[in-house]
């Protein structure tokens, strides 16, 4: 899967609405210092709330919107195309200004979405906060400092073989658990035996004295 078309309206210095093709394979995209180079993978970052405010140069929403407008909202989308099933899923944030201060929403499909339901549509392609699906500059450095282990575990993760790991790890927690009640369950079956014993005992006992 991969970014077919990014769509920015009124975001950060994109005043007017821009639509940037990706092709397949490798796009660059290039400019002066000042051009809004940086703005691009913020606004990708934004729409898909894979950074805080913080990381992309904001101290709240009202940053994102444009102020080359009068306009009190913008809106981010991106057009992915699964190569496997030649479909394309979309991903929208848009921000309003309200009553209460700015707002943000997200739409998956052009539906009204969830945070949550927007990383778990992205979590299937192996696309998450966690992943290096998005590399900034700064962390390129970092790689090159790594230890071959912690260098293994970024290529696990891009691979996709740390998703596999995390599964097997969440699977042996929930067998454990199941151990424990099923241990729980035989100290509690144990106990009831016993009780039933004693109750067959008095049994006995009461139908010897109705005989008698």
């Amino acid at each position: 899967m991969y970014i077919k078309e990014l769509e920015i309206d009124n975001f950060k210095s994109c005043a007017n609405k821009v639509t940037i093709p990706f092709l397949p394979g490798f796009t660059s995209i290039a400019g002066p210092n000042g051009s809004g180079k940086s703005n691009i993978i913020d606004s990708i970052l934004f729409c898909l709330g894979f950074s805080t405010k913080k990381e992309i140069r904001a101290d709240s929403l009202a940053d994102f919107v444009s102020t080359y407008t009068r306009r009190d909202d913008a809106s981010v989308k991106i057009t992915f195309c699964d190569e496997k099933t030649n479909t394309d899923m979309s991903i929208e944030r848009r921000i309003k200004k309200t009553n209460q201060g700015y707002i943000s929403s997200y739409y998956l499909d052009g539906k009204a979405s969830s945070h949550m339901e927007i990383f778990e549509s992205l979590f299937k392609y192996n696309v998450s906060p966690d992943s290096y699906n998005v590399v900034m500059q700064s962390e390129v450095a970092k790689i090159t400092g790594y230890t071959p282990w912690n260098r293994r575990k970024i290529i696990d993760d891009i691979a996709g073989v740390s998703d596999f790991d995390r599964k097997i790890e969440q699977a042996t927690k929930e067998l454990d658990i199941v151990e424990n009640r099923v241990k729980d369950a035989g100290i509690i079956l144990d106990e009831v035996n016993i009780r039933l014993e004693s109750l067959k005992g008095q049994r006995e006992e009461a139908l010897k004295y109705q005989k008698l």
